[in-house]
């Protein structure tokens, strides 16, 4: 176990320095950097999402509040997460099978891409592989306390990710078919901890409004193809990759899964449906607005497909030798899903040498009071510094207009960050309380304050994103563009609801 998290270690360290910085990493270590109160009400009301990660974010950054604080929290439960899925497979099916299940989970594609990055999603898969330890440890003992300690993990699930509701519900249907109101007492503290999950109910029927979920929809949240391909990406994702190196892996958890279906049902259902879950619903669901649906959602499948891995291997006539197989398979396979931080437009402008010069500058000038706008790496790479200021996010009015309503009025300056990646920008055409501060491949505009209201504020963005848009000249991204069109869109939807003009 522990040459399993050395190998994935040794893989991870060189990440958190090396990958260039996400915009959805500057989401958790914005909001992170903020107090407490406000984290808890911007993830449960204004993003409807789960705050466990958040909270942990905001404790790392009590010693080090930068970007490589908020990665190293993920290698950390990254490299648990290898240790509890060996306990998870040792359990269930001795200790051949644990060795096996933490090669499985070191190898796997989604620990070496998500392990070092600044997201919820490694503790997710920690969280699942405890739960899924401790479920099996309350079958064993039947015991009140060993309940208890499962339904404490379980809680777990959704406090870090809304998909973790749906682990928790499959898991208290395979849970209730199991105990059928025998012995009483072992359920007494489990219903307790199941109150406690109303607030994530709360905020997940928040997350449905927020993106439109609705039967009177005839848009549906993913069509069957799109939902296969999560589930398959996700497959490939957590050992295997493409090609013989999947298939091998494939028959193994198949192998696997039938084996412990004979002793440990109730186990093998709950990582079956569970995972299929998700991409089922998404077919069923009818929505406005469609969310990413990406394989790294369904990351909390790891610890069952490392277990059965590991139990088709302890069965084996020559475990050793299968041990050293699967070893081999897994470090060499690929990972089968890709590293956002690789895939899209603005992550090209997350590098070291990118960021290094406007960071520095933002850390001279941004001051408590002052707006950022919107979450982006450029932010997150100026901590901390860019922690005192309200981070406002792009892409939908509603959660703006949510975070301007807990900005204290008047404010400072407003900073609008825009990736020009290769294009140029034309200062000449800025002014009129717009200052602009070239970068190279970013851009940051500074709207000089203070601000009276969120109508102010939402008019000097869009002010911003405008006089940048069409001053742009050369080698100009398509991205960009729309990435410049749809804040402005977003802007002045805001403006609408305030009843306030946005400008032509």
């Amino acid at each position: 176990m522990v040459g399993s998290a050395a190998f994935l270690l040794a893989g991870l360290a060189p990440d958190v320095h090396g990958k260039p910085l996400f915009e959805d990493e500057a989401v958790a270590g914005l909001i992170g950097a903020r107090p407490v109160g406000e984290i808890v009400a911007t993830i449960l009301w204004d993003r409807g999402g789960s705050p466990l990660h958040f909270l942990l974010v905001h404790l790392a950054f009590v010693f080090d509040e930068s970007a490589t604080a908020l990665r190293w929290l993920s290698v950390v439960f990254a490299l648990a997460t290898v240790g509890f899925c060996y306990d998870l497979a040792r359990r269930l099916e001795g200790r051949t099978a644990g060795v096996t299940a933490a090669l499985v989970a070191a190898g796997s594609g989604m620990l070496a891409v998500y392990g070092s990055f600044g997201r919820m999603y490694a503790l997710l898969a920690f969280a699942a592989a405890l739960s899924a330890d401790l479920f099996v440890r309350a079958l064993d003992l039947r015991t009140a306390r060993a309940a208890a300690a499962a339904a404490a993990a379980a809680w777990l699930l959704p406090a870090i990710h809304p998909y973790g509701g749906l682990v928790i519900a499959v898991e208290a249907l395979v849970a209730l078919a199991v105990w059928r109101g025998r012995p009483l007492r072992a359920a007494l503290p489990v219903v307790a901890i199941g109150l406690l999950l109303i607030p994530f109910l709360a905020a997940d029927l928040r997350l449905a409004d927020r993106f439109n979920v609705s039967a009177g929809s005839t848009r549906q949240l993913a069509t069957s193809d799109e939902a296969r391909s999560q589930l398959s990406d996700a497959v490939r994702g957590f050992a295997g990759g493409s090609g013989w190196t999947l298939v091998a892996f494939l028959i193994l958890a198949a192998i696997g899964a039938a084996l412990l279906a004979r002793r440990r049902l109730p186990f093998v259902a709950w990582g079956l449906v569970a995972l299929a879950l998700p991409p089922l619903l998404s077919t069923l669901i009818h929505t406005g607005r469609a969310p990413d649906l990406s394989p790294r959602h369904l990351i909390f499948g790891l610890p069952f497909w490392a277990a059965f891995i590991g139990t088709a291997v302890a069965r084996a006539p020559a475990r050793l030798l299968a041990v050293a197989v699967v070893a081999v398979l897994a470090a060499i396979s690929p990972h089968g899903i890709h590293d956002p931080r690789s895939i899209t437009y603005t992550a090209t402008l997350g590098t070291e040498q990118a960021l290094a010069a406007p960071s520095e500058w933002l850390r001279a000038n941004v001051k408590s009071g002052d707006i950022l706008y919107p979450y982006s790496s450029v932010y997150l790479a100026a901590l901390p510094a860019t922690g005192k200021a309200t981070a406002l996010p792009r892409a939908q009015a509603g959660p703006l207009l949510d975070a301007l309503d807990r900005v204290d009025f008047p404010t400072g300056n407003l900073y609008v960050a825009v990736p020009l990646g290769s294009a140029h920008a034309d200062l000449s055409t800025f002014g009129d309380g717009l200052v602009a501060h070239p970068f190279g491949p970013w851009l940051i505009v500074e709207a000089q304050g203070p601000f009276a209201d969120e109508a102010s504020v939402l008019r000097a963005a869009e002010r911003a994103l405008k006089v940048s848009g069409e001053g742009l000249s050369g080698n100009v991204p398509e991205p960009l563009r729309g990435y410049l069109e749809l804040d402005r869109y977003v802007v002045c939807a805001a403006l609408s609801t305030l009843s306030a003009e946005c400008g032509t």
